[in-house]
């Protein structure tokens, strides 16, 4: 099984929409569903999707070519493994650990739009 990199922004329109909530719920449900081996938690700058917000990016945790800026920390980049969540929620992001973390299995449901 794969782990996983879940990044959460942390920009000032994802922050009022909620993105605190979702940060700490995501804390809880990593403990709570013993995922700590299997994903980390990060805060991701900015996506440029304010209006999507509070987004959830989650990429597979792979060994990339090291970047001292981490730019996927602030933009999608469109690598395969690569899951944008727009409107997340303390409950979506249960969802979306139990299912995407913990089984595998990317919550199509609460995917957000693609924005090319």
């Amino acid at each position: 099984m794969p782990t996983y990199r879940v990044s959460i922004c942390k920009g000032p329109d994802c922050r009022r929409n909620g993105a605190e909530r979702v940060a700490s719920a995501a804390q809880d449900a990593v403990r709570d569903l013993d995922l700590r081996g299997r994903c980390t938690l990060s805060r991701g700058g900015c996506y440029g999707l304010c209006h999507l917000g509070p987004n959830v990016v989650i990429r597979e945790d792979r060994p990339r070519p090291p970047d001292p800026f981490r730019q996927e920390d602030f933009q999608l980049m469109g690598w395969e493994d690569e899951v944008h969540y727009g409107q997340m929620t303390p409950e979506g992001i249960r969802t979306v650990l139990t299912e995407h973390v913990g089984q595998d299995r990317p919550v199509e449901s609460l995917k957000g739009p693609r924005e090319d």
